[in-house]
């Protein structure tokens, strides 16, 4: 059986990885009707109109990482459907402005694929001074795959055991308090630059080169909280190397049930997550996005997936094109506060 899922990858940074979960395993049935709903889509693209040729799935950090993986698990999926292979192709640097840049100059024809994140599509926008891209006029929409929560985190020795609880000792110690991030301008950085914001404190930012090492700091209390993914940081609430808070979104997560969401815990309406889709070039025939996105549709529903999910703790999304354009809307209007409550300088 031919081999239906390639690589082929540059070196380079990493980027924010994510993860995706659902609350629990998708019915016999539901599959098979979804899988009906996208018979006629499928069905064109092995009759020859798309894809003839392999596609190429561009990727702005290197192999290895967790969003890397994750992508390359729903594109073997994708392939399986599609009836072509789906090359992997990693272009890191830049936060992956390199990447983005390279599809917007691709041809619209569906043979390349890019898989951007809310850094790429969010963060990077409000942050750079210039962009070799525009976000939305240099793209088309294709598929919204995952959304994974953020947790508010402090070392275990801190004394608290709630939001509320954090947020009146930061009071009482303006500026004492320390933050950790994976960096200045991260998605760490800017989620406890807005929780500060929003909950009016005053804390200290302490940013690290990445994630791991910000946490290994926050486990051996060298600084008091952070705020960063489910998936990064799951393990270690779990193994009770950290105390977990509460979540970010609007409603609780199903794998950390016992955990609050910061809107309802003294921080009201904050929601932010990270989160991975799919876009092609601008100008790429509706037919051939219409393709895709049933293709993707359909992926995210394989037991491997969803398997995938329940581990990694977050949520898998799906849906149309357009409701995953509204959202990167959205997303650039939220990360525009968080920017702002950062006060991070335009690069």
């Amino acid at each position: 059986m031919m081999n239906r899922f390639t690589t082929h990858g540059l070196r380079g940074t990493d980027d924010l990885g994510f993860g995706v979960c659902a609350a629990a395993q998708l019915s016999r049935r539901s599959l098979l009707l979804a899988a009906l709903g996208s018979m006629p889509a499928l069905a064109a693209a092995r009759e020859g109109e798309f894809p003839q040729r392999p596609v190429r799935l561009v990727l702005g950090f290197p192999p290895g990482g967790a969003t890397d993986n994750s992508a390359r698990l729903v594109a073997q999926k994708m392939a399986e459907g599609l009836g072509q292979p789906i090359v992997v192709e990693n272009r890191p640097g830049a936060s992956g402005n390199i990447a983005a840049e390279f599809v917007a100059r691709s041809a619209p024809d569906g043979y390349t694929l890019f898989y951007t994140t809310s850094t790429i599509h969010g963060i990077n926008p409000n942050v750079f001074a210039k962009l070799p891209y525009d976000p939305v006029a240099d793209f088309e929409p294709v598929l919204s795959v995952s959304r994974t929560l953020l947790v508010l985190l402090v070392r275990n020795d801190l004394g608290v055991t709630s939001t509320r609880e954090l947020i009146q000792l930061a009071k009482s110690k303006p500026g004492k308090l320390t933050y950790a991030s994976a960096g200045l301008g991260s998605t760490q950085h800017l989620a406890g630059a807005l929780f500060c914001s929003k909950a009016g404190v005053d804390a200290l930012h302490v940013p690290y080169k990445g994630s791991s090492q910000a946490l290994t700091d926050l486990m051996s209390g060298q600084v008091d909280f952070t705020i960063d993914t489910l998936s990064a940081s799951l393990p270690f609430v779990r193994g009770g190397k950290m105390r977990g808070l509460a979540v970010s979104g609007l409603e609780r997560s199903p794998v950390l049930k016992d955990l609050p969401t910061l809107d309802a815990d003294g921080v009201p309406g904050y929601n932010v997550a990270a989160w991975g889709g799919f876009l092609v070039p601008k100008g790429t025939p509706a037919p051939i996005v219409r393709t895709l996105n049933a293709a993707g549709n359909q992926a995210i529903q394989a037991p491997e997936v969803i398997s995938r999910a329940g581990v990694t703790g977050s949520e898998l999304k799906g849906g149309t094109p357009k409701e995953f354009g509204d959202f990167i809307r959205q997303e650039l209007a939220t990360w525009k506060l968080a920017v702002a409550a950062a006060g991070v300088p335009k690069q």
